[in-house]
């Protein structure tokens, strides 16, 4: 049976120090029916120098301006031949086997568009203490959504499978790779995810690397923006649009239509009413300020528990008395 062909794409700027690291970690492997391609932005350092050290063995490499790691990514795709596909950036690297059981998972799992392995995330300067995680999966794909658990390095996918997806995001500079599994999910569902339980890639983290210099608050305003758009796409109620819009602070997201055959409208909508209940409450949206505090006990929230006893008090009545009782607050005060 012919072996699975693995694409790995580099994308690559001025990462000098690590690059070669990267190119070894994929050339090395003890697999033959691989490709590694590097997409480098034009680097001013000495990354084209090490590139030309290896290009020999490389199946396609390029140094020119690019519109950011997301389209690096998508100029790979479009010259990759593999079957499956994964893109280890030029300051991770893979571990030794890496490859041999992503394709050994795939034959076991052959119905599966994504195998996920393990990524060892350490920190390159400080010495803080390290972890060994896999991509994250609850029990609804909408909490999963919610709950973003994301690795990359460690999840190798369909080659075919991400070209149908659409590629990678370029209006995306942080989370393309978390929008990239969101509509994996809504499209295909949780049974298209395979596992392994081995280690399969090494994620770096260091004062150059955006996860670490240019904050988590950058990643979390690009997936508001994601979670508007499936507010929007799916017609939530307006008053949950409206918050998740005033939580706004950029507006470069730009997505083609999504296909939501596995999202659970019914828990997304519950999600957004248990984060805004105390708006909607205060705006006098009590049905779903109700499908919120519900959601919030079921999952035995107990954040803000007095808060959050004396909102379950006052939703307890009906919606008329709950108005009289905040007009004669009004008056009183």
């Amino acid at each position: 049976m012919t072996t699975l062909k693995i694409s790995i794409i580099t994308p690559s700027y001025n990462q000098g120090q690590y690059i070669e690291q990267t190119i070894l970690s994929v050339l090395n492997q003890d697999y033959e029916n691989k490709e590694l391609i590097i997409i480098d932005g034009g680097s001013t350092d000495n990354t084209v120098e090490i590139i030309k050290k290896y290009e020999s063995r490389l199946a396609y490499w390029v140094s020119e301006a690019d519109k950011g790691q997301a389209d690096a990514i998508n100029k790979g795709l479009a010259v990759a031949k593999g079957d499956v596909f994964n893109w280890i950036n030029s300051d991770d690297y893979l571990e030794p086997g890496a490859l041999k059981e992503i394709a050994a998972a795939f034959k076991k799992q052959p119905d599966k568009k994504i195998m996920c392995g393990y990524t060892h995330c350490f920190y390159d300067e400080t010495g803080e203490e390290s972890h060994t995680y896999r991509m994250g999966m609850r029990k609804k794909i909408a909490d999963t959504i919610l709950n973003v658990e994301m690795n990359q390095p460690g999840s190798f996918y369909r080659t075919e499978t991400v070209r149908q997806l659409g590629s990678l995001n370029p209006s995306l500079r942080y989370v393309f790779d978390g929008e990239l599994w969101f509509k994996f999910l809504c499209k295909y569902g949780k049974e298209a995810v395979g596992y392994t339980d081995k280690l399969i890639a090494h994620f770096r983290l260091h004062k150059s690397s955006k996860s670490v210099g240019e904050g988590f608050f950058e990643f979390y305003k690009e997936f508001l923006n994601i979670h508007l758009f499936i507010a929007i796409a799916l017609k939530l109620p307006e008053p949950l649009i409206n918050y998740l819009k005033n939580e706004q602070h950029i507006d470069r997201y730009k997505s083609a239509a999504w296909e939501f055959h596995f999202l659970e409208k019914a828990k997304f909508l519950k999600l957004f009413a248990d984060k805004y209940k105390f708006l909607l409450y205060k705006d006098k949206e009590y049905e779903l300020a109700r499908a919120g505090l519900t959601h919030a006990v079921a999952q035995r929230n107990t954040a803000s528990f007095k808060a959050q006893l004396f909102l379950a008090l006052k939703l307890s009545l009906p919606d008329f008395m709950i108005d009289k009782m905040r007009q004669y607050k009004r008056r009183k005060a």
